[in-house]
Order: structure tokens, then C-alpha cells, then sequence
């Protein structure tokens, strides 16, 4: 609720403190004498944007103040509000929200909430909880359609309250599976060259057979291959050293000399041991030449051999050109490959189970959005009757309000549904979008039926209206009079107002009154006396001019509407 207001150096208004009442409040005047540019004031301090030719002239800057209540006995609304001041980091333990703008002639703009610099954009929506400030052409959120769908579930009862928090539950489940499967089958092309590629290199590495120590194997049998010629030829020099068949061998010249030196020996003892080495090397050397020509005998060259090596050395060097410098690598790469390929045929890209699953998510979404649908629609029938018998009541005989409801394609957060507000305001007209459909005096009670029936629901600490009662008077009046006080009964609310019947409906009274000062236009804001109210109520009935008649019509309307 707001308590205080105070404008300083504002418009025309030098300087104004205000202390606020619940329930209804009007302020009244002449026409210029400065009664919106307090509600002006007001939307500043809410989150309006700040011009330079708001200040007044001559003065540096202009200030606002607000003091609103967070307490004001509505537990619900309470915890809703200091909950978000809460959260925005703004210290309302006292259960007050100081609000203080200011603004220069450079354009600099500060607000503060409690003490705390913040934001415009904070500014304007903690603001929107505390105050909404309707006028007759505005666009508030009553006007809008995209709010239309969300007031009627505020409306709601307990069964469609249930009914939403299953169709969120499962619009959740169903949001995180088709995210899942999007994601999946945008990797899906990856995925499957990836697993391509490990197939290949595990099939290319499984039928090569790679063995440890394979290499040094191959390389060494090949070398011998390679020098068959030479290793023949050596052979055969060998062995035409040996026993080339004649005298003169080196196995014949070790026979000789053994038989001599076993003479000598057997004539000098001290021989013995010579004779007995030569005799060694003979017996070695026959030894020897026996071993090389069976060496000759068995010796043979394999071409086909040598090309198989080879053949098999060069797959051996494409491996490791594509997996590692060495043997031992490209089988440890085997290894990875296998390792990795395991993993994805576990199945972490199941684009079949994911889709199952989301069928299945899909039917009980559209079941949930068919109950939340039901739910809905029955809801609406009790907002209809709500808001028709309060135009009844403003004396909008053959005005109808209904809600409309149009299919949605898919899921929405909010559902299958979307809906707008229609209203015929005459009768034969046919019903229309509540935004098109009222004007002037009509716009001001249908938005009066509206407040009246939502109030509870907006969870709103003020509500203004600025003039919504201008083209009605009479018995019109009376009713508009009789709804603003059925709307303070729930939460506070200021009016503008030209009507009489209004002002003497209202709790308090203002009366905003102009005059000139030196020179300069002076606003100045009376909070009337119970005394003064029938003449302030008799002036609005008469003109500038007071008379008995007025005066007398001021008491009636006053007791009428129980002051």
C-alpha cells in the first residue's frame, strides 16, 4: 500500500508530501490544477521513463519519494512481494519499500529502493507489483492478449491449478526428450563416421595380424635372401680351400704336417704338446669340411620367399605410417580402436529408443494439455458470469464478455491453448477483441469489471485510475462509484476523478488547487476534513459557484454511499 508520496520541483508542482490512507482515495480539482501530474509523479517512481522538461522551471533536478507497506495483511500477496525484493538483493525486513528517484537538467537519472541503487528495468518491475496506474486509453495488462491466457489461470480453482502442474511436469519431460533427440540426430552424421572409421581401422588392423617382434624377424630372414650369391660363392671358397679334391687342400696340409710333427714328437717329448694341437685343428678342420659340404649340398634360393617377405614388410610400413612409428604402437592403437568401438556400439546414440520414448512422452503431454484444456474452459464459464453480472451491475444491459479459445500447434509452456477476451459492448454489434471493442465511457466500466473480478487474482498493493469515469455521469456514475469502493475493499486505491458520485463514495479526499505566486504557478493539495468534503463534493455537482441546492444534493450522495 502506498503511504507517502512526496514531489519536489515536478512539472508545476514546487513542492507536495502526501500521506495515503487505504482503501478508496480521490483526488479532484480543476482541470490543469496538477491532479495527474501527481499520478505522473507516481509512474516515475514505478519505473517510467524520466524527461528533463518534467522538472520544473529553474530548478537543478527534480525529486520523488514513495513509502510503500509490504504489510498490509495479505499473506499470499506479502510473501509474493517480499520475495521479490528479496531476491532483486533489497533488504525489506522492516516490511517497507522506500522508493527515491531523482533526475537533472543533464539527463542523469538515479533510483534507489531502500537505499540500494537499482535499475530502471528493476525499477519498473518490483514497481508493476506495487502499483498499476489505469487510465482510460491505456494498455494495461488487461488489454493485452498475451496476459489473457495467464489471468485466467490466476483465476483458476484448486482442479485446474492440479491440472497445470501435471501438464508442466510432463511439458518438462517432453521438452528434455526432444532437446536429447535433436542433439543426437544433429550428431547422428558424426556419429556415424566416426563409427565407420573405427570399423575400418579395427577390420584393416585385425586381418594385417601384427605380431611383436615380427619386423625383426622378417628383416633379418630377408637379409639373407637378398645375399644368397654371395653367401654361396663364400661357401664354395671355403670349401675349395679345405678339399678342393687334389693335394694342396688345407685339410691335406694339416694331415702332413700332423704326421711329421707326431714323428718329431715321438723322438722328443718336448713336441708332444704341438703335436698334439696340430692334430686338434686337423680333426677340426675335417670336421669342418664335412659340416660345409653339406652346407653346399642343402643350399637353395626361394624368389617367392623373398617377395612374400617383402610384400609383407610393406604392410607392415603402411601400419605404421597410419598408427605409429613402431610395431609396438600401431598394436597399442589396435588396442584404443577396439576400446572405443566397444563404446559406441553400447548404444549411447539410440536415435530409435529416444524417438520411442518421445512418443510416449508425446501422448501423455497431449493428455495433460487436453485436461489442462477442460480445466480451463470451465474456469472461463465462471470468469464469464463473474464479469457479465459486474457490467450488469455498471448498467451494461447488452454488453457480454467471453473467452475465446484457439488451438495451438504443439506444446507450449503455458499448453494447447490460446486465449483472448472478447466483449460485445452493444447489442447487435457481435463480440470482439476486448482492445477494440470499448471506448469512452464504455472502455471505463468494462475495464472496471475487469479490476473487479481480478483484483484478488493480480495480487496488486494500489491500484489508480486516472480519469476513467470522463463521458459518464448519473446513474452510470453511481455504479463506477459503487465498483471503486467494491475494488478498495480488497486494496488500495486512488482516483482521479470529475465525477461527484465518485468523490463521495471515497474514504479520503484530495483537492489539487493551483494559483499563481510571484509570478509563478503554484500546485497545492488539501487533505480535506470530514467538514469540508460536502462542499468540495457540492462544488463538483454546481460549478465555481456553492448553493443550498448542491450543497443539500453533496449530503444525499455522501449518505448514500454510506459517509
Amino acid at each position: 500500500m502506498l503511504e507517502q508520496l512526496v514531489i519536489e520541483n515536478f512539472a508545476i508542482i514546487d513542492s507536495v508530501e502526501l500521506a495515503f490512507d487505504d482503501h478508496l482515495t480521490v483526488l479532484t480539482g480543476e482541470t490543469g490544477a496538477g491532479k495527474s501530474i501527481i499520478i505522473d509523479a507516481l509512474a516515475m517512481l514505478t519505473g517510467g521513463r524520466a524527461s528533463t522538461e518534467m522538472i520544473r522551471k529553474g530548478a537543478e533536478k527534480a525529486v520523488l519519494q514513495a513509502v510503500f507497506s509490504l504489510d498490509d495483511g495479505k499473506k499470499e500477496q506479502q510473501a509474493k512481494q517480499l520475495g521479490a525484493f528479496e531476491e532483486a538483493g533489497i533488504d525489506v525486513s522492516d516490511g517497507q519499500a522506500v522508493i527515491y528517484r531523482e533526475f537533472n537538467q543533464k539527463g542523469r537519472s538515479v533510483s534507489r529502493i531502500n537505499g540500494t541503487i537499482v535499475p530502471l528495468k528493476l525499477l519498473a518491475e518490483l514497481g508493476a507489483m506495487l502499483v498499476e496506474i489505469q487510465g482510460q486509453h491505456d494498455t494495461s495488462l488487461l488489454l493485452n492478449p498475451d496476459s489473457h491466457l495467464s489471468l485466467l489461470d490466476d483465476f483458476a480453482d484448486a482442479s485446474l491449478k492440479q491440472a497445470k502442474a501435471e501438464y508442466d511436469h510432463y511439458f518438462t519431460a517432453y521438452r528434455s526428450l526432444a532437446l536429447r533427440l535433436k542433439q543426437v540426430q544433429s550428431q547422428a552424421q558424426d556419429f556415424n563416421q566416426r563409427l565407420d572409421l573405427l570399423t575400418f581401422q579395427a577390420e584393416e588392423l585385425k586381418n594385417a595380424n601384427l605380431q611383436a617382434g615380427e619386423e625383426e624377424e622378417l628383416l633379418a630372414e630377408r637379409a639373407k635372401l637378398a645375399n644368397h650369391k654371395k653367401i654361396a660363392d663364400s661357401l664354395d671358397q671355403a670349401q675349395q680351400a679345405l678339399n678342393p679334391g687334389l693335394e694342396g687342400g688345407a685339410v691335406d696340409l694339416l694331415a702332413a704336417a700332423n704326421n711329421a710333427l707326431s714323428t718329431a714328437a715321438s723322438f722328443d717329448k718336448s713336441y708332444e704338446n704341438l703335436a698334439q694341437s696340430l692334430s686338434e685343428a686337423y680333426y677340426a678342420a675335417q670336421d669342418a669340411g664335412r659340416e660345409l659340404d653339406e652346407s653346399v649340398a642343402n643350399l637353395s634360393f626361394d624368389e617367392g620367399a623373398l617377395v612374400k617377405i617383402d610384400d609383407r614388410l610393406q604392410v607392415i610400413h603402411q601400419l605404421k605410417r597410419k598408427y605409429g612409428e613402431t610395431v609396438d604402437e600401431v598394436l597399442a592403437f589396435q588396442k584404443r580402436v577396439e576400446a572405443d568401438l566397444a563404446a559406441l556400439d553400447g548404444g549411447s546414440l539410440d536415435i530409435d529408443q529416444l524417438t520411442t520414448e518421445k512418443e510416449k512422452m508425446k501422448a501423455k503431454i497431449q493428455a495433460a494439455a487436453t485436461r489442462l484444456h477442460e480445466g480451463r474452459e470451465r474456469v472461463a464459464k465462471k470468469l464469464e458470469e463473474a464479469v457479465n453480472q459486474e457490467l450488469a451491475d455498471l448498467l451494461m444491459k447488452d454488453a457480454f464478455f467471453q473467452v475465446a479459445f484457439e488451438p495451438v500447434e504443439g506444446f507450449l509452456p503455458s499448453g494447447s491453448d490460446r486465449v483472448t477476451f472478447q466483449v460485445q459492448t452493444n447489442k447487435g454489434e457481435g463480440v470482439k477483441a476486448l482492445e477494440k471493442a470499448a471506448s469512452g465511457g464504455e472502455a471505463s466500466r468494462l475495464m472496471l469489471a475487469l479490476k473487479t473480478v481480478f483484483i484478488a487474482q493480480q495480487g496488486l498493493s494500489t491500484v489508480v485510475f486516472d480519469e476513467i469515469d470522463t463521458g459518464v455521469s448519473g446513474r452510470v456514475g453511481s455504479a463506477i462509484a459503487q465498483k471503486m469502493r467494491a475494488i478498495s475493499a480488497q486494496t488500495q486505491v486512488l482516483a482521479i476523478t470529475h465525477l461527484p458520485q465518485v468523490a463521495a463514495a471515497a474514504d479520503h479526499h484530495f483537492l489539487i488547487e493551483k494559483s499563481t505566486e510571484e509570478e509563478r504557478t503554484v500546485t497545492h493539495v488539501k487533505d480535506l476534513a470530514e467538514k469540508d468534503r460536502d462542499a468540495a463534493v457540492a462544488m463538483m455537482l454546481s460549478g465555481n459557484e456553492m448553493t443550498e441546492a448542491a450543497l443539500a444534493n453533496a449530503r444525499d450522495l455522501r449518505e448514500n454511499a454510506g459517509r
